[in-house]
């Protein structure tokens, strides 16, 4: 394997030294238990609305500090990551019970594996008035000030947007990967965090204990938690609409997903092997760098080679004996989401039963145009950097191309 992290800015390696000689834990300290009394004591409330977080919360604390080696930027990220999302869980409790009016029915949830054009599709079908995406900024501050005051989601706005563009400028090469704001859809993971049973601890640090742990956990308490969630924020922070949410990791957990979900629709997107895996890799090796000096690359391609592939055929298999509802699916690939992104759309649309308007076209066209696939740069990344072969990629993910007619693109 021959990749090499994105070099660092000067101030990111001056915080990493000067962590380094105290301590990055003991200068941003990660115990569960002063965590907890920290978030409640600037919340206001200690009522964490059950106690099904715990676990996962205490697990990811421990593999935090023994496992991740964070340098002093990555432990100050996550320790402030995990008050917000302490200090929030805590807001929404203490805000009543959901309200669910209009009732959330039959929403769209938006996965495949990264890489595969989820972000930009989701992107898309939130231009949809009809439709309504979370924004990063509404479910990292979930809760608007007492008496209603709309003025302040602005500020709230700004801050969510000074937070995920932090991550750009730690390691500025992550930008041509991946482009975070304020404003713009976010992933269920982040909804998710809140439980403390989400990818997103799991994907930007390398906490393998913690990770096992994940895989084996019931996560139908963290898709009830993402409907109150969502119940909140319909309630809280209108306008209301079709919900359009996305995650890869959706895929990993499609059985509690209809569990709480019964009429839900999954836009499962899909592309070729060869361009997803080692672009996955180098995306998420990139965003342990920013936390650790250590970032175990073997391991990554491990999962995505070999572990994505027997994911995609489980689900594939699911979807074939019916233990997963194949008529909610809609599959979309890649090659024809880029060839054609209206008439990829207006496909989806009719799947489910709903119409693409002539302004929901437009503004596609409007919104692709100022914001074309290389705007902030190429993501640069090979085969060669992870030590992937493109003929066993194909062989090892063979089913799953064959099943859904998957173009090879180089």
């Amino acid at each position: 394997m021959t990749w090499q992290p994105p070099p660092r800015p000067a101030w990111v390696q001056d915080q990493i030294a000067v962590g380094a000689r105290v301590g990055p834990t003991t200068l941003h300290p990660l115990e569960a238990s002063e965590l907890i009394a920290t978030a409640q004591q600037a919340a206001g409330t200690e009522d964490f609305g059950g106690d099904e977080w715990n676990e996962g919360f205490a697990r990811l604390c421990d593999a935090l500090v023994r496992e991740a080696d964070l340098h002093a930027v990555g432990a100050a990220l996550v320790r402030s990551e995990l008050l917000r999302t302490l200090i929030n869980r805590l807001q929404i409790v203490a805000a009543g019970p959901p309200v669910e009016s209009p009732p959330i029915t039959e929403p769209w949830f938006v996965c495949g594996t990264a890489r595969s054009g989820t972000s930009i599709l989701h992107e898309l079908l939130a231009l949809d008035p009809a439709n309504r995406t979370p924004t990063t900024w509404e479910v990292s501050y979930s809760c608007p000030p007492q008496g209603g005051d709309r003025s302040i989601d602005r500020a709230r706005a700004i801050t969510a947007d000074h937070e995920v563009r932090h991550w750009e400028r730690i390691c500025p090469e992550y930008l041509t990967m991946h482009e975070n704001g304020g404003d713009l859809p976010t992933e269920c993971i982040f909804v998710t965090a809140h439980t403390f049973m989400s990818e997103h601890w799991s994907g930007v640090h390398d906490v393998p204990t913690y990770n096992r742990w994940l895989q084996r956990t019931d996560l139908r308490p963290a898709y009830r938690w993402h409907r109150r969630h969502l119940a909140h924020l319909q309630h809280h922070t209108p306008p209301s609409g079709r919900w359009v949410l996305k995650a890869p990791s959706h895929l990993s957990a499609l059985a509690p997903l209809f569990d709480v979900y019964p009429d839900a629709w999954v836009i499962q997107t899909h592309r070729d092997p060869v361009r997803t895996v080692p672009s996955t890799i180098s995306l998420m090796a990139t965003l342990r760098w920013m936390r650790s000096d250590r970032v175990d690359v073997h391991r990554l391609t491990t999962t995505m080679a070999k572990g994505v592939a027997q994911l995609f055929d489980w689900v594939r298999q699911q979807r074939s004996d019916g233990s997963l509802p194949n008529d909610r699916f809609v599959d979309v690939r890649y090659t024809d989401l880029v060839r054609d992104p209206v008439a990829t759309v207006g496909a989806i649309y009719d799947s489910v039963g709903a119409t693409l308007t002539h302004e929901h076209a437009t503004a596609i066209v409007e919104y692709l145009a100022v914001k074309p696939q290389s705007k902030h740069g190429s993501h640069r990344y090979s085969l060669v950097d992870f030590g992937l072969d493109a003929d066993d990629l194909r062989t090892r993910y063979g089913a799953y191309c064959t099943t859904y007619e998957i173009e090879a693109e180089a």
